[in-house]
């Protein structure tokens, strides 16, 4: 009878590990499209960043963006081309939602028309919550809460200049980050 017990527990135990699978193995994409059109063809905004990842575990997702940026003022034309790896820790709160914080790395080289060359990189972090809705679709908000970068500007003509910047953001303050309320797919 104990054998059958322990049996009984063993198989009881492993089901029960298997259900905790969670979303590993679960692919997710998202991202971002904007476009802003100026009065009298003075000039156009757009840029698209696709996102991918997937989750490694039940509760951390790995991914990126890649992202192109184009802006165009009067004779002032810039274009960016991004990347930004990132990972994510997910928290259970209730049911469906999550807390989620996000350790992201984001890499940017810019050319301005007649002016020079830029690169960019930084770390940021941001907490949110993640909502899921159904199995294919999730509700996301999330704000940076921290940041730091360094950018480098390469002219065609003068000295090079870079800079670096840490920012925080704090959640009692009159700005709240950056707030960022988006979905997310789920496959």
């Amino acid at each position: 009878m104990k054998k059958l017990l322990l049996i009984g527990a063993f198989i009881f135990a492993c089901l029960s590990v298997s259900a905790q699978d969670g979303l590993k193995g679960t692919w997710f994409a998202g991202g971002a499209f904007n476009f802003q059109s100026l009065d009298d063809d003075a000039g156009d905004n757009y840029s698209v960043t696709p996102l991918l990842g997937k989750f490694v575990s039940p509760s951390v997702a790995i991914g990126g963006a890649v992202g192109y940026t184009h802006t165009k003022a009067g004779e002032a034309k810039t274009n960016t081309i991004s990347v930004m790896p990132l990972a994510r820790k997910y928290w259970n709160i209730s049911g469906k939602l999550y807390f989620f914080g996000q350790a992201a790395l984001p890499i940017g080289i810019t050319n301005v028309k007649d002016v020079g060359d830029g690169f960019d990189i930084g770390v940021t972090l941001s907490p949110g919550f993640d909502l899921i809705v159904t199995d294919w679709l999730t509700v996301e908000a999330s704000y940076t809460l921290a940041s730091a970068g360094y950018s480098k500007l390469s002219p065609d003509q003068g000295d090079s200049s870079s800079s670096w910047n840490i920012n925080g953001n704090g959640i009692n303050g009159a700005e709240f980050g950056k707030l960022t309320v988006g979905v997310k797919f789920l496959f």
